[in-house]
């Protein structure tokens, strides 16, 4: 038997065969602007932001490139740190909330971009920044672009987050109603394709909260049938009696769970280099395909 070396190892391949044998659930930019207002209250307040800021320490002359800024989970409280926030999402809800909060807050310094992964980010006048960072936001088609891409857009430091064994999603509950959790690639094969690329990553963990809290049962269950496609009358049964079964109800209606399971994200940085291979640069034609799908482009400086 052969014996495998390390060092022959192309992580890169090795996570798009384990990306392309996972069944497909990644969520459209439609998706998250129907989700953009509960994420949005639901992450205002949380540890893992906490965590990421005080991982990150944040410095006052830095400008940052948030890419999946979200509602502006990190890109509000960075804007009140430091110089400059470029804010990129594909979700024009997203978006849309970040710049309420934004003018709510008073902040002048946040401009945003409403861009995906794929799309050709300097021919949108995005540039390189100090940093660049990416929040729970990995789900990508291809992970050694994304990380040249991210390299390539920083010149200061590179910090991002990547799910750790099952992510953000609940294995009980994929159990409760009869299917399997799939698994999928995480973070080792990040650190090691960064490694491969000649980059030395730092990685912390950051662990969430055991307990959520909701207003009512309803909204903790369209939290968890959020994390599924395509769930028959029986699967909505069954996700229904699970959630009710790590409940605890409270007099207001409101409700909290108790994870087993509580989601871990690791949080990768490295300096960037310009010694690295450039990423893929996007043909026109495949801007004009996301142009067709009524996705514009576009920036926006938050100004008052």
């Amino acid at each position: 038997m052969d014996k495998i070396r390390p060092q022959d190892l192309d992580w890169a391949s090795l996570w798009q065969q384990a990306n392309h044998n996972k069944p497909s659930q990644k969520k459209q930019a439609t998706d998250w602007d129907q989700k953009a207002a509960s994420f949005a209250t639901r992450t205002v307040h949380s540890v893992y932001t906490e965590k990421f800021l005080a991982l990150l320490a944040p410095q006052p002359g830095w400008s940052i490139l948030d890419v999946g800024c979200g509602p502006g989970t990190l890109a509000i409280p960075l804007a009140q740190q430091v110089q400059q926030v470029c804010a990129i999402d594909f979700s024009a809800n997203m978006l849309s909330i970040l710049k309420k909060r934004a003018k709510a807050k008073g902040l002048n310094n946040i401009c945003c971009h409403q861009l995906a992964w794929e799309d050709d980010w300097a021919a949108h006048g995005v540039q390189p920044h100090d940093v660049a960072i990416a929040s729970r936001s990995m789900a990508v088609t291809d992970l050694k672009d994304a990380l040249l891409r991210l390299n390539a857009f920083a010149t200061k430091r590179v910090c991002i987050t990547d799910r750790v064994k099952f992510g953000p999603k609940d294995p009980d509950a994929f159990a409760a109603i009869g299917r399997k959790k799939a698994t999928t690639p995480d973070y080792i094969y990040t650190v090691n394709l960064l490694y491969q690329l000649g980059l030395l990553p730092t990685v912390n963990y950051i662990k969430l909260e055991g307990t959520l809290h909701y207003k009512d049962f309803n909204e903790a269950l369209a939290s968890y049938t959020w994390m599924f496609k395509d769930l028959s009358p029986t699967e909505k049964h069954h996700l229904k009696q699970y959630v009710d079964s790590i409940a605890t109800r409270h007099k207001d209606n409101s409700i909290t769970l108790h994870r087993r399971h509580v989601p871990t994200w690791a949080f990768i940085s490295w300096e960037p280099t310009p010694d690295l291979p450039s990423p893929i640069r996007y043909k026109a034609n495949a801007i004009t395909r996301r142009a067709m799908s009524t996705k514009k482009s576009h920036r926006t400086q938050i100004q008052f």
